[in-house]
């Protein structure tokens, strides 16, 4: 099990930094220190919880300022209830690896849901010291069995 998480950890460190814009190219990724870790942790955990009681401004409310310029809140409703409604009924999270840059933080998310374990890859920004979810992808196997 400890070698499938490794091999999970790296394979998110290379999708993160093959991800990142040309700008951000050659910024140095690492592995999230404790404090960043319990901040992502935290932030997401308040925003499930937040999803998990239909309060959907305060979910909202943890999305990062660019990621709400560009959906707007009913999007962003509509796409929880149609594509994550696994996060509306969890059973329970578990957090995995976490990587970040200077300006971004990748976290992976197990959720538990009806005894199927979903894990998703959730991206962060930090932008004037705020906090804020960018995306949420299922990471699904090649077989389309979740990772």
């Amino acid at each position: 099990m400890k070698t499938r998480s490794q091999i999970v950890a790296v394979t998110l460190l290379v999708a993160f930094a093959s991800s990142m814009a040309p700008a951000h190219a050659y910024s140095k990724v690492s592995p999230c220190s404790q404090n960043q870790k319990q901040a992502v942790i935290k932030h997401i955990t308040k925003q499930i919880d937040a999803i998990t009681k239909n309060d959907w401004k305060r979910a909202y409310s943890y999305s990062s300022l660019a990621f709400q310029k560009a959906v707007s809140i009913e999007v962003f409703k509509a796409t929880i209830k149609s594509q994550y409604v696994f996060l509306s009924f969890n059973d329970g999270l578990g957090f995995g690896a976490c990587v970040s840059d200077k300006a971004s933080i990748s976290q992976l998310v197990t959720v538990d849901y009806r005894g199927v374990k979903r894990t998703l890859s959730y991206g962060l920004s930090i932008v004037n010291k705020r906090l804020g979810v960018d995306s949420a992808n299922e990471i699904k196997s090649l077989d389309g069995a979740n990772a």
